[in-house]
């Protein structure tokens, strides 16, 4: 299935998942002098969007422990390299 239809089947949830991205990135503008800040945004986002994921693949019936180590793995990469970057 393509993504452009699956986005078609189900609007709400990659809905979800841009406000979860928009309300990141200016949460993250916002506390743009306070480093500490910063890392709870992307700690934030990451646990959001990791619960986003869960829900996701749960409502296919795909969701499989292969799936959660990689989303896992996904977002782990993504904290060390912005939270690398706060220094």
């Amino acid at each position: 299935m393509s993504l452009f239809k699956e986005i078609e089947q189900k609007p709400l949830e990659y809905l979800i998942l841009l406000f979860i991205f928009i309300g990141a990135v200016i949460a993250y503008l916002t506390f743009g002098f306070d480093r500490q800040e910063q890392r709870w945004v992307i700690y934030a986002t990451c646990g959001a969007y990791f619960l986003w994921m869960l829900y996701h693949h749960h409502h296919r019936g795909d969701l499989h422990l292969s799936i959660i180590i990689e989303y896992l793995a996904f977002i782990l990469l993504a904290i060390i390299i912005t939270a690398s970057t706060l220094l």
